[in-house]
């Protein structure tokens, strides 16, 4: 999911849910994509592993596009575990 910003508990709650919750580093980039482009997020397990900054492509119009992610190290791990519970039943 890709937004120009989450409201702090509902960003937590897409975490929980395994849900990657993404926003624009340039708030106004969301204007700029249209209904019809193709959108790319190549390596993203690896890209949230290594920091908060990835590069959506709009490959429609072959143009990048910064976004961050605003997680703590376990929700990284929860995300992509594919949430709070399935990552809570790997540790019993």
């Amino acid at each position: 999911m890709i937004a120009t910003s989450f409201a702090r508990i509902h960003w937590q709650n897409l975490a929980n849910f395994g849900v990657l919750a993404l926003e624009f580093e340039n708030p106004d980039d969301y204007d700029t994509i249209r209904q019809d482009d193709v959108l790319v997020l190549d390596g993203v397990r690896e890209a949230i592993r290594s920091g908060p900054h990835l590069t959506l492509i709009d490959a429609t119009r072959d143009v990048e596009i910064p976004v961050r992610h605003r997680l703590s190290p376990r929700q990284v791990d929860d995300v992509l575990a594919g949430g709070l519970i399935p990552q809570l039943a790997r540790r019993e």
